[in-house]
């Protein structure tokens, strides 16, 4: 008698910053950095002064200037760097319910994929610590001394891009731009950026979304979007917005 093929148990699939974490994990990192090595903050007096032309110069470029915080730091120093960070940061700093619903999904037998804007340098272990099959994340060049505005290989891993990231992942002759959905998967995300990603999954969870991303859960109106807030480190959007300014100044204390 032939054995019976089970059906294909689909894909999970994961922001991080404000997603797994309640931190723009980048900000976060830099705080890890400028409290280890404070001379770094002179790096705002190349950052700042960008800052009002932010929008014209877009996320991509921004995040290289803003990485400016490395420069001249060694490879061996920053490897380095980063495994402390995320020994410290995995799983402390996570939404607890959400880090579930990993494990949760690798018992169902998903595929379980992280894919983040952050860069790859710490994001992709920061994955491995969480247990995720596939981790994504920004192909920030590190070179044997970081250069003052590190390059982007293949450009910030948003939207389309971080869609494109995966794809191979996926069924042969799956077509996102044609309507495809991914049977039996789970789309995690807060942001509207996201959307591409979302829209793929059977199934969208907004973590803490976005006006913008609520707003296109609102205007489904189907049964496929679920909503989940778990507590924030913060009482508000004030509140978090000051406790990154401490971040990006290496003043936030994380114990």
């Amino acid at each position: 008698m032939q054995k019976e093929e089970k059906p294909f148990a689909g894909y999970a699939l994961f922001d991080m910053d404000q997603t797994l974490v309640p931190w723009d994990m980048q900000m976060y990192f830099c705080n890890y950095v400028l409290q280890r090595e404070g001379w770094r903050r002179l790096y705002l007096l190349v950052f700042v002064p960008f800052l009002p032309l932010a929008k014209f110069l877009g996320d991509g470029t921004m995040k290289r200037i803003f990485f400016s915080f490395l420069c001249g730091m060694r490879r061996d120093h920053l490897e380095a760097l980063c495994e402390d960070f995320v020994a410290d940061c995995i799983p402390s700093i996570c939404y607890e319910e959400v880090l579930a619903e990993v494990e949760k999904n690798k018992q169902a037998g998903r595929v379980t994929v992280l894919n983040s804007a952050s860069p790859e340098f710490y994001a992709v272990a920061m994955g491995k610590a969480m247990g995720f099959d596939y981790a994504y994340a920004s192909k920030m060049i590190v070179e044997d001394y970081m250069p003052l505005f590190p390059d982007i290989d293949g450009g910030n891993n948003k939207g389309a891009v971080k869609l494109g990231r995966m794809t191979h992942l996926f069924p042969e002759g799956f077509d996102p731009a044609a309507g495809d959905v991914l049977e039996n998967s789970i789309g995690y995300s807060d942001s509207h950026a996201d959307l591409p990603m979302l829209r793929i999954c059977e199934k969208k969870v907004i973590v803490h979304p976005t006006a913008k991303l609520q707003a296109a859960a609102d205007a489904d109106g189907s049964a496929d979007w679920q909503l989940v807030q778990p507590a924030r480190p913060t009482a508000n959007k004030k509140e978090w917005l000051r406790a990154c300014l401490k971040q990006i100044l290496g003043c936030y204390q994380t114990h």
